[in-house]
């Protein structure tokens, strides 16, 4: 049986949420763990991003100051690695992790004309190799410094969390003559209620109690996918060049 919702009409846009929404998992933490197992950070990183990430679950994360941190973690690594590092991170754990029937659901959308589009804290150079995986039409996430080839710190705007995710999503809709009510959401967290409650169509991903209830109020869809039975063989697949297309540097939140 499948999970995922059908719609009787396509919505024009499908805005994404990523970590525990389309994997069990953080995607910042995995990339996380594989930078500090090649020693390109220090170990107290690993325990602030567990923090956070328990901070996350219970909707009183403080991201502007998390993403702060981790920016100036990596501010030496040049962005060439990043990207190769995190090619590497979603072929390792990224990818086995995507809860089953993800893939061929957002296929689906893709074929009725829906424009998938991530929308996710989590920082542009850790999704790019999922959203091109996933065939998505843009990649929304907080906006980033670029400075000599290297990330150094928060650009323009709110961070892409909570409210932020909101404002970036309504921004996209707008510059492209798109009203919210023909749009749907996916999330799974109570720091997500603002982007859920302003789409026409609401879908939660695994939730947990408090925000079950506000689905429920709402008559949101409440969704509860499997996660895959056994890791995935790694991908032998190669991109052009060895590692995905990267977006121009201009543009590092995927915004247009």
């Amino acid at each position: 049986m499948n999970p995922w919702p059908e719609f009787e009409s396509p919505p024009a846009v499908a805005f994404i949420d990523v970590d525990g929404t389309l994997l069990a998992e953080t995607t910042t933490y995995l990339f996380a763990r594989i930078l500090r197992r090649k020693g390109l950070i220090k170990r107290s990183f690993i325990l602030r991003a567990l923090y956070h990430g328990l901070q996350h679950r219970f909707g009183r994360l403080d991201y502007g100051r998390l993403v702060g941190f981790g920016l100036n973690s990596i501010a030496r690594i040049p962005i060439i690695d990043l990207q190769r590092i995190a090619y590497e991170n979603f072929v390792e754990y990224v990818k086995p992790r995507l809860y089953e029937g993800v893939v061929d659901h957002l296929n689906g959308l893709r074929m009725q004309g829906t424009a998938v589009v991530l929308v996710s804290s989590s920082p542009g150079i850790v999704l790019e190799p999922l959203s091109i995986y996933l065939g998505c039409t843009d990649m929304i996430t907080t906006p980033v410094r670029i400075e000599r080839g290297r990330l150094v710190g928060i650009a323009e705007g709110p961070p892409c969390y909570g409210e932020g995710k909101l404002y970036w999503a309504r921004r996209w809709a707008e510059a492209r003559q798109i009203a919210m009510d023909e749009t749907a959401a996916y999330a799974d967290n109570w720091s997500d209620r603002a982007l859920l409650g302003q789409v026409g169509r609401a879908v939660v991903v695994h939730p947990h109690r408090k925000l079950k209830r506000l689905a429920l109020a709402r008559g949101w869809t409440i969704v509860h996918p499997r996660r895959p039975r056994r890791a995935a063989r790694r991908d032998t697949r190669r991109w052009p060049e060895g590692r995905p297309p990267a977006r121009s540097p201009e543009s590092p939140s995927g915004m247009s």
